[in-house]
């Protein structure tokens, strides 16, 4: 068996809703938050981002460890979120799980493999009455064994997420790199139980635990 890896395919929503201009700041945003998340997840990329022309609203990136991909996907919304955007800028992602056959490690568009077919077939998927509108996040494996209860699991996920305010993203942003609440206080600058009640009201303690098992999940993936 090849090298398995996890392809993250996205389209940003509602792209039609920003002008030619903001466009130009969000493709520029999109690089620069991703920065940010390579320093925090860099032994998990195999292939940085590459952002499709011809789609427009497309961008991809490879995953060295799959079992980190969700959760660096949630970090990497939370970072666009609060880049100043508005409408706040987020996006669907579909996580394909699978082998890579092409390997360039420069340009993701330019690889192939299973993992590309299924990450695609993900982002198809967004438009069936079944997804249409109601979903942002599809992992695929080739397993349905494993893609229907993670499709369960990503299904309150998604719903979850969908609520989630400003404040409550800034506060998720941190959590995800920080051990105290006193820390990210201090970072954000509000008092901890601040912190505290963002994290309740979005509900953070239910979503981490799921994404704590769809980790667990992908990481006993063969």
């Amino acid at each position: 068996m090849g090298q398995v890896v996890a392809v993250v395919t996205c389209d940003i929503l509602g792209s039609r809703r920003y002008t030619t201009e903001v466009r130009k700041k969000i493709d520029a945003a999109l690089k620069q938050t991703f920065d940010v998340v390579v320093q925090r997840y860099r032994d998990a990329i195999h292939t940085p981002i590459s952002i499709k022309v011809i789609e427009g609203d497309e961008f991809q990136f490879v995953l060295g460890r799959p079992q980190k991909a969700y959760e660096m996907l949630i970090f990497y919304r939370a970072l666009t979120a609060l880049i100043g955007i508005r409408p706040t800028l987020t996006f669907r992602a579909s996580i394909g799980v699978g082998e890579i056959s092409v390997v360039t490690r420069k340009d993701s568009y330019s690889e192939d493999g299973q993992a590309f077919h299924l990450s695609r077939h993900g982002m198809d998927q967004f438009s069936d009455q079944k997804y249409k509108g109601k979903r942002r996040s599809r992992i695929l494996t080739g397993d349905p064994a494993l893609d229907e209860p993670l499709d369960v699991i990503l299904m309150y996920q998604d719903m979850v997420e969908a609520d989630w305010t400003l404040p409550q993203w800034e506060a998720i942003r941190w959590r995800l790199v920080s051990p105290t609440f006193e820390k990210i206080a201090e970072r954000i600058g509000v008092a901890y139980q601040n912190v505290q009640k963002r994290l309740k009201a979005a509900h953070w303690e239910e979503f981490r635990r799921g994404m704590a098992f769809i980790e667990k999940v992908l990481k006993a993936h063969p």
